[in-house]
């Protein structure tokens, strides 16, 4: 037990109901992961004593910090298991911290222990990452993408006219994930996420280039397009011609899924074409998911010439997220990077694009040395 928490513990908030309460407000793969988190950490304190959360102080954190850094050094070891990578203990600290902010933020707390500087100190060391060894989208390799899935749809609409309704949604679909920064799961269906069931077009608005999203904090976030992405969702639009405003901007023509759509409706199976039946009754079609559209990339990398991609490579979902913060952090400024991609801190896009600051740096300080 530790000796700051010796005696009868203080009354307050028990750890248990308080992260009952926090993860009422959580969702998906992110509530599970935090869930099994925290469920550890408030065994790890219990067993010390403390079981409320005026309990947890800045020894509590430093002593978790310390058994983080002691599963890290069992990891590095061949005859021990259940040891952890340096990158998971950081993780596990910032997800009790992000915890313990909520508590600050309800007035449980009056500031957050995790965040002392002293209670870090015994963290393992930050694993180092090389930003630059990420896939970022590049200038050519957005190009290219972007150019494959438009002569793709305009030679669907010669040939097919409004039947080209796939070709036209992957086009939209490309070039809001190539040029406004959007995470695919802000967009697309996660089966993990009930919240998450994609982009619907009540939540666009072409006439100030905006759409509104769930963010990466469970909060409703409004982000900008580029003109580059209106007009096509602006043709796609056109050509779905969406009965209702709810409806996915980014439907799927999976004939299982919208049979299941259909099904869900309590209507009975379709002879015709499901998605002709999903239109003229106003039955909304699934979204396409995460899933399925890293499988369209993976198609179109193969089908496309992209430049600099190893063989069985693909140009990733997030990929596309950072191909967008890097143009901006080159061509504008970090501010700028920070605000289209809404990183709440700005030392992420920082840390996330260090790999260009360190190459200026060089060719800036390099005039220095180029008389001697």
């Amino acid at each position: 037990m530790e000796t700051s928490n010796s005696g009868p513990a203080p009354q307050g908030k028990r750890l248990e109901d308080a992260k009952a309460e926090f993860l009422e407000r959580q969702s998906g793969n992110y509530a599970k992961n935090l869930d099994r988190v925290l469920e550890k950490w408030i065994s790890w304190c219990d067993d010390r004593g403390v079981d409320t959360l005026e309990g947890v102080s800045k020894r509590t954190m430093g002593n978790y910090a310390a058994h983080l850094d002691r599963r890290v050094e069992a990891g590095q070891s061949e005859d021990v298991d259940g040891g952890i990578a340096a990158s998971t203990a950081w993780t596990y600290y910032n997800q009790v911290s992000a915890f313990l902010s909520w508590a600050v933020k309800y007035d449980y707390l009056a500031e957050n222990p995790a965040e002392k500087q002293v209670a870090k100190d015994d963290m393992p060391p930050r694993p180092s990452s090389n930003s630059g060894d990420q896939q970022f989208w590049s200038v050519e390799q957005r190009r290219a993408i972007v150019n494959y899935v438009d002569e793709r749809a305009r030679e669907a609409i010669d040939e097919k006219g409004s039947d080209a309704i796939e070709e036209v949604r992957d086009r939209a679909l490309v070039t809001v994930l190539a040029y406004s920064g959007v995470r695919g799961a802000e967009i697309l269906a996660d089966r993990n996420d009930v919240r998450r069931n994609g982009l619907r077009w009540h939540s666009v608005d072409l006439e100030d280039g905006t759409i509104t999203v769930l963010g990466k904090n469970q909060q409703r976030e409004e982000t900008p397009l580029t003109s580059k992405a209106v007009a096509p969702l602006e043709r796609l639009y056109q050509i779905v011609d969406p009965p209702a405003d709810g409806w996915p901007v980014f439907p799927s023509r999976h004939p299982p899924s919208l049979y299941g759509a259909i099904d869900d409706a309590g209507h009975e199976k379709p002879e015709g074409n499901p998605w002709e039946y999903v239109l003229e009754t106003g039955i909304e079609p699934p979204s396409l998911s995460t899933s399925g559209v890293r499988t369209l990339l993976k198609r179109f990398s193969e089908e496309a010439d992209i430049p600099d991609l190893e063989d069985g490579d693909y140009l990733t979902l997030h990929g596309a997220r950072r191909g967008v913060g890097e143009t901006l952090f080159r061509e504008r400024d970090a501010a700028t990077a920070q605000r289209m991609l809404r990183h709440a801190d700005p030392k992420t896009t920082s840390q996330m694009y260090s790999h260009i600051e360190a190459s200026e740096l060089g060719e800036d300080v390099s005039e220095v040395f180029d008389d001697e």
